[in-house]
């Protein structure tokens, strides 16, 4: 078939399998890069320690920067060598340079009520450490443990 609405895929080369990731609200720039976080999503889908996962971008005047959120599955902990995990896995599927800077666990990701990821929701909180006015949320008691976050605080002060 022919993606016809702005669709992107990605192909693994070792499998040539197939992977569509279709719309995103997001652009991310990271390190002069653009990508979308599909592309992260793409990268990390496969490890046995993940749930789920949201990165969005943190925007300081001229300067943007990729964060990225971590839901692990039930028994699973997040040290050092997950996290180290998670770089090389997407430098691995990717490249080096949309390895994003933070990486944080949560106990939880936000989604509408349609079943899609509220990236534009996170992008938001981050901006200006409060939660916006939402009504489409399936999962709103989760917002707040993206607010007061000492890595994200500190690049909105300097």
């Amino acid at each position: 078939g022919v993606c016809c609405q702005n669709d992107e895929c990605l192909i693994k080369p070792k499998t040539r399998g197939i992977t569509f990731l279709g719309r995103c609200d997001d652009t991310i720039t990271h390190k002069g890069e653009r990508f979308l976080p599909n592309y992260i999503y793409f990268a990390i889908q496969d490890m046995e320690e993940l749930e789920d996962y949201l990165c969005v971008p943190q925007k300081r005047d001229d300067d943007d920067r990729a964060v990225l959120f971590l839901k692990l599955k039930c028994g699973q902990i997040f040290t050092a060598d997950l996290k180290r995990k998670v770089t090389s896995k997407i430098r691995e599927e990717l490249w080096m340079d949309i390895v994003p800077k933070v990486i944080i666990p949560v106990t939880d990701i936000p989604y509408n009520v349609n079943g899609k990821k509220m990236e534009s929701i996170i992008k938001k909180i981050i901006s200006n450490n409060a939660i916006p006015d939402i009504s489409n949320i399936r999962n709103p008691e989760c917002l707040a443990q993206y607010c007061d976050i000492p890595e994200i605080l500190s690049y909105s002060e300097n």
